[in-house]
């Protein structure tokens, strides 16, 4: 079976107008029109950037769901958002805050499902899509895993031991928090669950490796929030981890040549945030059009 057979492209000649934007937007520029103007499938080597890129651009481009791949049908898809969900997705970033006290217990399995469904579309360097997500989804494993890893982290700071981004001050202004803003937890705020994003990082591609992981993050928080939910992106813990507990890591079944640099603790918010805030970030925004 050629590889092209693999993807399983139909096309619904009843409905096929031959407008041509699944070619357009082809970005492994396999698919052509064939001799009875129909889009067809190129014999391609293998998927990536020798041929099909999984992108399903073709499913969704077409007008009128014509196209079918990988056994997905267009009426399966969620139709795209109307244009008034800008303002909403204005107020959702504006008004998203870190959460550093969160509710014992356990979030509804439903709505980390529904996050999770969307996350599988989250963007990735050459649509490579090799990011892999760890979710701890039940409060007392994560209880678990912060007890080993909170345990070693507080008798090596003991020590003066620190990870490579900490030091005596950095740390006792953690310590300091604890009493008020991390609830007795300056490793997880007290988040009743654990999301990280990671991918194996090797040869040239190693950076944008990382760099998918970071938006997966990014895409997660704000899913999260747009389902209520509090959360906080955190590196520190990513560093004891990595650096200062690997046992801990090996709990989370996170291999050791994969990035992990940014963990997200989720749940639902103790304190909810009444209205966004009004930051000043002007002069770090370089538009053309407004060059002297």
């Amino acid at each position: 079976m050629g590889m092209e057979k693999k993807t399983h492209f139909t096309v619904d000649k009843s409905k096929c107008i031959g407008c041509g934007r699944c070619i357009d937007t082809c970005s492994g520029m396999v698919i052509e029109k064939g001799k009875d103007g129909f889009p067809e499938m190129k014999s391609f080597e293998r998927f990536g950037w020798r041929g099909c890129w999984r992108c399903q651009h073709c499913l969704a481009v077409c007008p009128v769901g014509a196209i079918s791949i990988f056994d997905k049908k267009p009426e399966d898809s969620l139709p795209k958002p109307p244009a008034e969900m800008g303002a909403y997705m204005e107020s959702l970033v504006t008004n998203r805050r870190s959460c550093r006290r969160f509710l014992d217990r356990n979030v509804d399995p439903d709505t980390i499902t529904s996050i999770l469904s969307a996350m599988e579309a989250a963007p990735t360097g050459g649509n490579s899509q090799g990011v892999e997500y760890t979710v701890i989804d039940d409060k007392d494993r994560v209880r678990e895993i912060w007890k080993v890893a909170y345990t070693k982290m507080e008798a090596d700071a003991k020590k003066h031991i620190y990870t490579h981004s900490f030091d005596d001050f950095f740390y006792g202004k953690m310590k300091q928090s604890e009493k008020t803003v991390r609830k007795d937890d300056l490793l997880f705020c007290g988040a009743p669950h654990l999301f990280i994003a990671h991918e194996k990082c090797a040869g040239k591609w190693a950076e944008d490796n990382k760099v998918n992981c970071n938006i997966a993050t990014a895409y997660f928080e704000l899913l999260c929030n747009a389902h209520g939910l509090g959360t906080v992106i955190m590196s520190y813990p990513g560093e004891v981890l990595s650096e200062l507990v690997p046992e801990a890591r090996a709990m989370l079944d996170i291999p050791n040549d994969h990035y992990t640099k940014l963990l997200v603790g989720f749940g639902y918010p103790e304190i909810e945030y009444a209205r966004g805030v009004q930051k000043e970030r002007k002069r770090k925004i370089h538009r053309y059009s407004e060059r002297g």
